[in-house]
């Protein structure tokens, strides 16, 4: 039967300092605020399959090596005197890890899935540091998989990805008796801070308003009318696994030529405006903000969420996928500002009590966003196996929670397939409603794809007329 010991481990790191908090800090500060009393919404829980070498003492000091490299895990965050959010970096204190040892017949991904459960009703204090808590399974001595269970204030889901590998990494050089390989050089929080308060980092925030402020100017005040029902937000949330939508995209986005997250985002504000009967809708998109090459290996939350609008004008989708690429383009090149300030300029762009909803946010957290080389051994994707793949789809209830009135994520952890997850108040959509708007992503895709090919089709054959072969060859 697994049992587990609870372990308090010793860590060390370079310096203690206290500074501002960065913009993305005071961010998912303020969203963490909204939603008290439940403190763990905003805690972030991800898994590490280990290679199974090596010994539970070489992972506590794996964890420790962690913290001691990346100082957004020792920070404590707190109000100084005049109220302003400030982060506090602990040189040294303890963290907490629970040692697994399972019996041949236990299962692992239970043991983990159990730890997360009880992660998810144990909040941080944003006061206390580490943010960051570990556990690890461990069969016939060796760890298998690990989790870790950290605060938003912490990390962003590059820098959970980001502390997977290193952890890793740094595992199996431990196990094998190597040198630990070297940090990679990254800007930590405080000297993120340092920037923000620099005259680049004020210009970059003003240039990021004034983006703001056009993009409120056009924005549609809501996409969903209040359509009654309990004052209290009832939200539900669907997940759609679909091989057909992962065969359809890139198709589209080579004959778009957009990225494939622009091909999702296009058909997803098309539905939108459609269900609204308006010509235009404005997301958040969320960010990760690493185009500077000194943050692409930051392990902190560098997290934003920016705006944009995609308009409909136009009579091909391509022109519309286009234009959500340049626009999408421009928004992540604004994801460095005030996020008071931003509440401000949002609370008042219709006036008094009558603010611009902007409750509607797309994220794509897939890896790989672009589009791949096509190889000369692809097959064509044809409407016929697009139709086939459909019948493989699934649509269900998912735990997937946001507090936002229409919230959608792309994922792609299941080779060949994408997963959409789609959670919405009820005030906006129904759970029925909520299904019909996954299965129209997946129809859309398909149709879209299907009349790209039968143009393709119709214009080889007009080709070959005019160079006399017959027309229908």
């Amino acid at each position: 039967m697994a049992a587990f010991v609870r372990h308090r481990i010793p860590f060390a790191g370079r310096r203690s300092v206290t500074a501002p908090a960065t913009c993305a800090q005071r961010h998912i500060w303020n969203l963490m605020q909204g939603q008290l009393p439940d403190a763990a919404f905003y805690d972030v829980s991800y898994w590490v399959a280990l290679p199974g070498h090596g010994t539970a003492q070489d992972f506590l000091d794996v964890c420790a090596e962690l913290l001691a490299r990346h100082e957004s895990l020792r920070t404590a965050f707190r109000r100084d005197a005049d109220g302003s959010l400030v982060q506090h970096v602990l040189k040294a204190a303890e963290f907490e890890v629970e040692v697994w040892t399972l019996a041949p017949h236990d299962d692992p991904d239970g043991v983990r899935q159990a730890w997360e459960r009880r992660m998810r009703h144990t909040p941080f204090d944003p006061a206390r540091a580490p943010l960051i808590r570990f556990m690890v399974t461990v069969v016939d001595g060796a760890p298998v998989l690990a989790a870790f269970c950290v605060s938003h204030l912490a990390v962003d889901l590059t820098s959970v990805r980001l502390l997977a590998d290193e952890m890793t990494r740094l595992l199996d050089a431990r196990a094998a008796g190597r040198p630990l390989p070297p940090a990679v050089p990254a800007r930590q929080p405080v000297e993120q801070a340092q920037l923000e308060h620099s005259p680049r980092g004020r210009a970059l925030q003003a240039r990021a308003r004034a983006y703001w402020c056009r993009q409120l100017e056009g924005a549609p005040a809501t996409l969903f009318p209040d359509r009654g029902g309990p004052a209290a937000p009832v939200r539900y949330s669907a997940g759609m696994s679909s091989r057909a939508v992962a065969l359809a995209v890139p198709v589209l986005a080579r004959r778009w030529r957009v990225s494939t997250s622009v091909v999702l985002l296009t058909v997803v504000a098309q539905l939108l405006c459609r269900r609204a009967g308006v010509p235009s809708c404005t997301l958040r998109l969320l960010t990760a903000n690493r185009s500077d090459p000194d943050v692409r290996a930051t392990v902190a939350n560098l997290h934003a969420e920016v705006p944009v609008t995609i308009g409909l004008a136009g009579d091909r989708v391509e022109d519309i996928a286009r234009r959500a690429l340049a626009a999408s383009t421009a928004a992540y090149a604004n994801g460095l500002y005030d996020p008071d300030d931003v509440a401000r300029l949002i609370s008042s762009a219709r006036g008094p009590g009558t603010p611009v909803d902007l409750s509607y946010c797309f994220n794509d957290i897939r890896e790989e966003q672009a589009l791949p080389d096509a190889a000369e051994d692809d097959e064509p994707v044809s409407g016929d196996s697009l139709r086939a793949a459909m019948a493989d789809t699934v649509v269900g209830p998912d735990e997937f929670e946001e507090g936002e009135t229409f919230f959608i994520v792309i994922d792609d952890e299941v080779p060949g397939w994408i997963r959409v997850m789609l959670n919405a108040d009820h005030r906006a959509l129904t759970p029925s409603e909520v299904h019909d708007f996954l299965h129209d992503i997946e129809r859309l895709l398909v149709e879209y794809v299907e009349n790209a090919g039968q143009e393709h089709g119709r214009a080889a054959a007009v080709s070959g007329a005019r160079r006399g072969a017959p027309a229908d060859t």
